[in-house]
């Protein structure tokens, strides 16, 4: 089977050769350190260095080749790709070691990792806003006609990947994440009004997903046959928000973005880590969705018990653990941890290795390259 074979294969639940193994991303200074040189997709001081030399398009076709380079490397079925954005209107200018000027704001990769901007200039405190100011500020701007997007250089990254893929006959499949439902990222007020003003939140969530739908579409017509909607909800003692305000504001856009999946011949997976089981039905089945996407194994999402009620139906994405295992654990444990994630997975299709989240800073790299060992010897690559 080709990488892509395999992985339609445990999507639509019949029986791959092997186990698909992907991994959505591997973040710099890992990604660096197995290419053996400065990674475009992942290293922001490198993207910056590209763009104050006006190298936009350079860059973004170097990030297509690294993020191809890295699938290779390690043996993907399965490589992430989605919008790169297009040049910025102005070159960044360096201010500090890794610390970059765009603009009136700062970008600097902060203490957990990823990529920050802060204003040069502080904007000066204002008063606090009334509930029914804030109200009628986000009701406003609901109201504003929707702007599809058609930038040109938005998919540059995406097309060099497919065109590396056909060049070199590498048969893998696309993933694209599409994730625009914010829960964990919605502000003390917003999370009030699920509940003091829920048509309103009905509106944002709408508005949301008219947006997800345009980029499903325009990843799906660059390529992608997998597609990750849904996004951050839960932490390790459940979901932010109830499970009654889930199914009534969240579930209709998610299931409304997958039918548009399905319709475009795609497979749609919902995606969040955290303790997801107070709205795991709604999660999985109440969305229409194919697969679970960051499969949190420390926030108690055992891997086997999910196999056991969801199999037949839902294709399970992870669930290495990146907490503790892969971050603190021997490389003789992240061999075991490995092959128990194969077990609990194997049976009908249904299962792609991966980590619960990302390969991170703190996620040793020789962890992650025993379990890609074990992997191997598993299927006796």
């Amino acid at each position: 089977m080709t990488g892509r074979e395999r992985v339609l294969a445990a999507m639509s639940h019949r029986e791959p050769d092997r186990t698909p193994l992907f991994e959505r991303l591997i973040k710099s200074p890992h990604s660096d350190a197995l290419l053996g040189r400065p990674c475009l997709a992942t290293n922001f001081d490198a993207q910056m260095r590209m763009l104050a030399d006006g190298a936009h398009r350079e860059m973004c076709l170097q990030q297509a080749r690294d993020i191809v380079d890295l699938a290779k490397m390690l043996g993907f079925d399965m490589v992430a790709a989605g919008p790169n954005g297009g040049p910025p209107a102005e070159r960044p200018q360096p201010v500090a070691p890794g610390r970059w000027r765009l603009g009136g704001s700062v970008g600097f990769v902060n203490s957990s990792g990823w990529v920050q901007w802060e204003s040069v200039t502080p904007s000066a405190p204002r008063p606090p806003k009334t509930d029914e100011q804030e109200a009628a500020e986000l009701a406003a701007g609901l109201e504003a006609p929707f702007a599809p997007s058609e930038d040109p250089d938005g998919f540059i990254v995406f097309r060099e990947i497919r065109r590396i893929l056909e060049e070199e006959g590498l048969g893998l499949a696309i993933y694209s994440s599409c994730y625009g439902m914010p829960v964990c990222t919605l502000s003390p007020t917003q999370l009030t009004w699920l509940h003091t003003r829920p048509a309103l939140m009905h509106s944002f969530y709408r508005r949301c997903s008219d947006r997800v739908v345009q980029l499903v579409q325009q990843c799906i017509a660059n390529g992608a046959g997998i597609i990750g909607l849904g996004g951050d909800m839960a932490s390790d003692a459940g979901p932010f928000i109830s499970p009654r305000h889930y199914r009534e504001s969240v579930v209709p856009e998610i299931r409304r973005q997958a039918d548009e999946v399905h319709t475009l011949g795609a497979y749609a997976t919902n995606t969040s880590d955290g303790n997801l089981w107070p709205v795991i039905d709604d999660f999985l089945i109440a969305t229409d969705v194919d697969g679970f996407g960051e499969i949190d194994y420390v926030a108690g999402m055992d891997l086997g018990t999910l196999k056991e009620r969801f199999g037949q139906r839902i294709c399970l994405i992870g669930n290495l653990d990146i907490r503790f295992i892969l971050t603190r654990g021997t490389a003789d444990e992240c061999r075991a941890h490995t092959r128990e994630c194969i077990e609990a997975g194997w049976g009908s299709g249904g299962h792609i290795l991966m980590t619960s989240n990302v390969v991170h800073e703190d996620v040793r790299l020789d962890n992650y390259l025993a379990c890609i060992d074990a992997y191997r010897e598993w299927f006796g690559l």
